[in-house]
């Protein structure tokens, strides 16, 4: 039996997608199958996928376009590994990210979910900082706020995938409503060091952080608002109406990426290098 399956859907992923399927081939635990599913994108992105050679890798092109919670749903559903992990198409993967995830959920088998740290990276591959919160919160109020967890770096069983899947609906907030669903009944937890090179410097991100920001008002709304009640939920609507004005008056300064980093911790020299070589190992070939 295959220990880990790692979930990758892929739409329009040209620029990135090679050095993110050369991560995981690097993996220093091999145990592992690839599902890459493309969401019919109109790029490179397959034949790209299909350039790789090695038998563990899994490409799937039907053509359509059915968002990435359904093709996440899908890939849960094909899965024969243990553990399913999560992988975005222009992330990276630290060598050791699998064993030391893998590692983690075998000694802690109360946990069902993991994720990590994650280096923040701009399109350039170079480190830009580091995203490391880790506190969870204990109460639904403390939760819609959000949740510690970077997507991409997430492993978790797939049993627990198969209970919870994601919600079809949602094509930009279906991990933070996951989330939301299942911390009542679910144990989470996060490495506290970085298994992950998160992609955001320099990409397009206003139109994606307000189509997210509109689903989470229309998540609470629909399904949180009694728990809530009207004061908090009025607070969060407010707050989240902030921060898209916030979001398109640094887009119109061409400033987006100040807001980006202050999510992140800053390096220093040191660190940073040692981050830089860590990466140009994950993706040699």
């Amino acid at each position: 039996m295959t220990t880990i399956t790692i979930g990758l859907p892929i739409y329009n992923s040209s620029l990135y997608l090679g050095d993110t399927i050369q991560s995981i081939i690097n993996q220093s635990f091999t145990d592992w199958e690839l599902w890459v599913v493309d969401d019919g994108s109109t790029d490179s992105s397959v034949s790209i996928a299909q350039s790789f050679t090695d038998s563990r890798i899994k490409v799937i092109a039907d053509g359509k376009n059915k968002g990435q919670s359904a093709r996440l749903n899908q890939i849960c559903q094909m899965a024969v590994g243990k553990y399913v992990a999560r992988m975005d198409a222009d992330d990276i993967m630290t060598v050791d990210r699998l064993q030391t995830q893998c590692d983690f959920l075998k000694d802690h088998p109360r946990v069902d979910v993991i994720s990590s740290f994650a280096y923040s990276i701009d399109i350039h591959n170079k480190i830009k900082g580091m995203r490391k919160a880790s506190r969870m919160p204990e109460t639904l109020q403390e939760a819609v706020r959000g949740f510690p967890i970077v997507h991409p770096t997430v492993m978790a069983r797939r049993e627990w995938f198969l209970a919870n899947p994601y919600n079809e609906q949602l094509l930009r907030v279906q991990d933070y409503e996951l989330w939301l669903r299942t911390m009542s009944t679910s144990t989470f937890a996060v490495i506290e060091r970085p298994l992950l090179f998160y992609r955001e410097i320099g990409l397009p991100y206003r139109n994606k952080y307000l189509r997210s920001s509109a689903e989470i008002r229309s998540v609470l709304r629909q399904q949180y608002r009694h728990q809530l009640g009207r004061k908090k939920l009025y607070q969060v609507m407010a707050t989240t109406a902030r921060n898209d004005a916030l979001y398109s008056i640094f887009n119109l300064f061409k400033s987006e990426d100040q807001l980006l980093l202050r999510r992140s911790q800053r390096l220093d020299r040191e660190k940073q290098i040692i981050a830089q070589k860590l990466l140009d190992q994950a993706i040699i070939k």
